[in-house]
């Protein structure tokens, strides 16, 4: 009796872990992505300021990176932890695609601010 009480309980264990597992899926895809905005330094300067002053209300984690390294490494970054990526300037817009990463592309500052609050 012993070795079928043990076994009946293992297999409910099993099977609310599995009903957890689909349970919790479903409430991970119903929440829309974070959105990531990486858009290259110099197009998101205001003026003569290095970065423009709409950047600090984006509705998106933000980053700026000065070179097309630093670029590859902030879109692989987002994707790998399921954001939406937003992707502006050469650089940006280049990391995206030697990637093959899925990122949604603006044609500037605006254009991206744009994207990220969609």
């Amino acid at each position: 009796m012993t070795g079928l009480g043990t076994f009946t309980a293992a297999l409910l264990a099993t099977g609310a872990v599995a009903a957890g597992g689909v349970l919790g899926d479903e409430t991970r895809t119903s929440a829309p992505a974070p959105t990531a905005l990486v858009m290259d330094a110099a197009v998101a300067r205001g003026g003569r300021e290095l970065v423009n002053d709409r950047l600090e209300h984006a509705a998106a984690e933000v980053r700026l990176p000065r070179n097309a390294a630093e670029a590859r490494t902030n879109v692989r970054y987002f994707d790998a932890l399921g954001y939406r990526v937003v992707v502006a300037g050469r650089d940006a817009v280049g990391a995206a695609a030697a990637t093959a990463i899925p990122a949604v592309r603006a044609d500037g500052l605006s254009d991206a601010l744009e994207a990220a609050e969609r």
